[in-house]
C-alpha cells in the first residue's frame, strides 16, 4: 500500500512539472510572437515594402537582425 501512495505522489509531482513546463513555453512563445508582431510594425511604418517580390537587401536583413538580437539580451 506504501509503494502505490509514492507512485501516486511522483506521478502527480510530473503532472505539476508538466503543466508548469506548459505554461513556461507557451509564455515564451506569445513573448516571441509580440515581438515579431513589433518587428512587422515598424517595417510597415518605415515603408520597406517588396516591390516585384524582391527579397530585403542585405543590409536591411542585418539591420533587423542586430535589433533582435539586441532586444533578446
Amino acid at each position: 500500500m506504501n509503494e502505490y501512495n509514492i507512485i501516486q505522489l511522483f506521478l502527480f509531482i510530473m503532472i505539476v512539472l508538466t503543466l508548469i513546463n506548459g505554461l513556461v513555453y507557451f509564455k515564451k512563445l506569445i513573448k516571441l510572437q509580440e515581438e515579431n508582431n513589433e518587428l512587422l510594425k515598424k517595417l510597415l511604418k518605415e515603408g520597406i515594402k517588396e516591390e516585384n517580390n524582391d527579397a530585403l537587401p542585405y543590409n536591411e536583413i542585418e539591420k533587423l537582425k542586430t535589433e533582435f538580437i539586441k532586444n533578446n539580451r
